[in-house]
């Protein structure tokens, strides 16, 4: 099983954690990194966890400090200039002096993000410092990419890529500098499921969207920006029959949206494509859906994709591999990525055969509940930081090691697995 293991193992959690979301906008990094300051103040740690101060991130700070995780609020990042940056990280860098730190932990959505809070945290603290990158450098990095990241490499006492594909990717496109590069895969929290509850979120949704209650609703919650697929999410549900009834719900915003929006026009499909915009709340949302389309290019372990999983909704995604969450055939089904033609033909099927969508969701739910938890994400954390102690890292965590298969649910037949052994007839 490679990384399956008792949730909850007893393992030692450092004093004082700080927690810092290097973020240009709210998504699923953010989210991840909530969701893990909560679960280390479960653990016992004094947590504490930095998000920028615009008020779009007001719903992730309430909900971190519910979970007993103090915020710092700052812009460590330059959208509001350069000096008022320097005066973010100036801030940061009295309050690192002053609070002394166990471990530093930052988590990076871009290929240049994290470097001087790492270098600050390295300067003035004796903290473990470790970063986490969610996504991949492009296929061409520039030489400011290259020197930032291997100035971090340096400075880092461990590297976290969040799968085994991103690893590799990193490595093919980056070269990587540090002696503990490690995969640590994501986790989230496991709901607990009112069948009821959620179908209420999903006739209430609809309702406000006006998304007729009989339509099958293909969804995403992805932020709208680049590297997300989402053009070619669009063209791929043009392809889809008409009956029966679909509509696409994209749950979330940001840059691409209008591009988006005059795409779903030329393509006749703007009346049956529903962009909701950023929700705070997400949930009842991806109970209103009833697949879940991901057609990243590159990348993996999205947080969305294992939230709606969790939920019991099957997913089609463009990434695969043996520790990725769906496991093709079972949980979701897998098409090719960046063809809009193969992502049609796999999501239709879903359309067309509910009672099979029905058991990959069921199958996706145990899935995640095994293998994607964020207490599993706890224990492989820990083990992280404490690596400066024991030198030495598990294989089921070395970036290098082969991954292991987790298909937990082996012994299961994938449901109606004669009729999908490829993605095109």
């Amino acid at each position: 099983m490679g990384r399956d293991r008792s949730v909850g193992q007893s393992l030692t959690a450092p004093r004082r954690v700080l927690i810092v979301a290097q973020s240009f906008g709210v998504g699923g990094m953010e989210a991840h990194a909530v969701d893990l300051a909560m679960e280390l103040a479960r653990r016992g740690s004094d947590v504490r966890l930095v998000l920028p101060t615009s008020p779009e991130y007001d719903a992730l700070a309430h909900a971190a400090s519910q979970g007993k995780v103090r915020l710092w609020r700052l812009d460590t990042i330059s959208w509001q200039g350069r000096r008022a940056q320097a005066k973010a990280h100036a801030a940061l860098a009295r309050q690192l002096m002053r609070w002394r730190p166990d471990v530093v932990h930052v988590h990076t959505g871009t290929t240049t993000g994290g470097l001087t809070v790492v270098l600050l945290a390295r300067l003035v603290t004796s903290a473990v410092v470790v970063l986490t990158e969610h996504d991949v450098p492009s296929p061409v990095p520039s030489l400011h990419q290259i020197v930032t990241r291997a100035m971090i490499d340096w400075s880092v006492d461990a590297l976290i890529a969040v799968s085994r594909r991103n690893a590799r990717l990193r490595t093919r496109r980056l070269p990587v500098r540090t002696p503990h590069f490690v995969s640590v895969l994501n986790g989230v929290p496991i709901p607990e499921v009112d069948p009821a509850a959620a179908a209420d979120d999903s006739l209430e949704v609809r309702r406000e969207l006006g998304i007729p209650q009989e339509a099958v609703v293909v969804g995403c919650l992805v932020r709208l920006a680049e590297g997300k697929g989402l053009t070619t999410l669009l063209r791929a549900f043009a392809m889809l029959p008409p009956s029966p009834e679909t509509r696409l719900l994209l749950v979330g915003d940001g840059p691409l949206r209008p591009e988006l929006e005059r795409l779903a026009v030329e393509l006749a499909i703007d009346g049956r494509v529903v962009f909701a915009g950023y929700r705070p709340q997400p949930t009842p949302y991806l109970n209103a859906m009833d697949i879940f389309a991901l057609a990243v290019p590159a990348g993996s372990m999205s947080i969305a994709l294992l939230e709606a999983m969790a939920r019991g909704i099957p997913a089609v995604i463009t990434f695969g591999g043996p520790e990725e969450p769906v496991v093709h055939g079972l949980t979701g089904l897998e098409a090719p990525p960046n063809d809009p033609e193969g992502l049609a033909v796999a999501i239709a099927r879903l359309v067309e055969d509910r009672p099979m969508a029905a058991a990959m969701g069921a199958a996706a739910a145990a899935h995640v509940r095994r293998h994607f938890s964020v207490q599993r994400l706890g224990d492989d954390l820990l083990e992280v930081y404490g690596i400066r102690t024991t030198r030495v890292l598990a294989d089921r965590l070395r970036a290098d090691s082969q991954p292991a298969r987790i298909d937990g649910l082996a012994g299961q037949a994938p449901a109606r697995a004669e009729a999908w052994s490829g993605l095109a007839d």
